[in-house]
């Protein structure tokens, strides 16, 4: 078939119909091909049982009819009612082939008898090739199923040698029970092994939507963790200076025009971590600025210096850092001592005296912050808290594979202690 080419060799996109099938076609979901027995059982069962009905009436009007002639209506007229009411009712049996299929192939072979005794001659054929195709369709125990095919079989035999009309023909009436209900058993063990696999596959969908959802999880934690870090330390350090500097406007200029601007160095300082945490988040971050180094053991001194303009007293340990040490205990240090030194602007009061020490101990890292002045003085402006820092802190040192302790000492110091190995485990 010929395609229109338009200006410029474009075909233009297909409309109506033609464009919905298209559209469902690349973005619809896909479903299941079910046929009419399958989406519509009852309404199925019901046309089966009128067809097979029929057919069956013409079977019997066709074999009773003499050799050469014609199949008209007063041939299927004439027929014996009792021919019309046994046909129907094995009709009516496969309303229950489904539901009861052992039932019903007993209430075929109870009208089979009945049928060759009666001596209508043939016209059940059609109604035991549906039963046995039910039979093994529908049947759980193969051994069950086997065994009304053969009694099905048996008494199809049995009803040839009942009414002399009939031939006793063995092969055809072996291939009219055992083919069905073989193609039957086929259809149910592919059904089922279709349906095994769907179940597979949204358990395996589900399962990935759940590690999807965990992963989301997972760095929104990280990302609200890192977040905290750097902004509530700044933030503190800010509101700690900038109520100091009010404080002291009055009396000596000087002293507040310092203090503000350590207010602006802390603001530019979180400002470019942020800047470094949100282009780390965007898919096309290729600027080398906004990928800069994360911070680590060599910025505590930085840290200390801008506690100390606080009014603190901090004594700094600091041993010489391998080369080897990684950056995600590098980078959690830094992040507990900025937590530690966070917690103490908030709730040590004013001019703490501050012990931040670190060191190697048998491959590991340890830090201690330990506040040295009681926590009963009361402290300038009140600082809001969100109540995860020391969650944040256990958590880093747990992800590594390491500990976290913070607890106070007596007599009324607080000391955080945390231990991160050198080599963090691997989850």
């Amino acid at each position: 078939m010929a395609t229109v080419q338009h200006r410029g060799g474009i075909t233009p996109p297909p409309t109506g119909r033609l464009a919905a099938w298209v559209a469902w076609m690349e973005h619809g979901e896909p479903r299941p091909v079910r046929g009419p027995f399958t989406r519509w059982p009852r309404i199925s069962d019901v046309l089966l049982a009128a067809v097979v009905f029929v057919a069956s009436v013409l079977a019997v009007a066709v074999s009773a009819l003499p050799d050469g002639a014609d199949l008209t209506w007063a041939s299927v007229r004439d027929l014996p009612v009792g021919a019309f009411v046994l046909l129907a009712l094995s009709a009516a049996t496969l309303w229950w082939r489904r539901a009861r299929p052992i039932t019903v192939t007993a209430a075929l072979l109870l009208v089979m008898l009945v049928w060759a005794i009666a001596g209508y001659g043939d016209g059940q054929d059609l109604v035991l090739v549906v039963a046995a195709y039910g039979i093994g369709r529908y049947v759980d125990d193969p051994r069950h199923g086997l065994a009304a095919t053969a009694a099905i079989l048996a008494v199809s035999l049995l009803g040839t040698v009942i009414d002399a009309h009939q031939r006793v023909d063995v092969l055809p009436a072996v291939l009219l029970t055992v083919l069905p209900w073989y193609v039957g058993r086929r259809v149910r063990n592919r059904g089922g092994y279709l349906a095994l696999l769907q179940e597979r596959a949204e358990r395996l969908e589900a399962e990935q939507q759940a590690r999807a959802r965990q992963a989301v999880a997972d760095e929104r934690a990280r990302i609200a963790r890192e977040l905290h870090d750097v902004v509530t330390h700044q933030v503190s350090m800010m509101t700690v200076q900038a109520g100091a500097a009010k404080t002291v406007a009055r009396d000596d200029l000087d002293v507040a025009i310092e203090a503000m601007g350590d207010v602006e160095q802390a603001g530019r300082q979180a400002l470019g971590e942020l800047r470094v945490l949100l282009g780390v988040l965007r898919p096309d971050a290729s600027d080398p600025e906004q990928l800069g180094p994360q911070p680590g053991l060599a910025d505590v001194r930085a840290l200390t210096d801008q506690l100390a303009h606080t009014g603190a007293t901090v004594t700094l340990t600091l041993p010489a850092l391998p080369s080897s040490l990684s950056a995600a205990v590098d980078l959690s240090a830094y992040r507990i001592i900025q937590e530690s030194v966070t917690n103490i602007v908030k709730h040590a009061g004013p001019n703490p005296a501050v012990e931040v020490a670190v060191r190697l101990e048998e491959g590991a890292l340890v830090i201690d912050v330990v506040n040295t002045v009681a926590a009963a003085t009361p402290a300038g402006p009140d600082l809001p808290s969100s109540g995860f820092g020391i969650g944040g802190m256990r958590e880093r040192a747990t992800l590594l594979g390491g500990t976290l302790a913070a607890a106070p000492v007596p007599p009324n110091h607080y000391r955080v202690h945390a231990r991160l190995p050198l080599e963090p485990e691997r989850s």
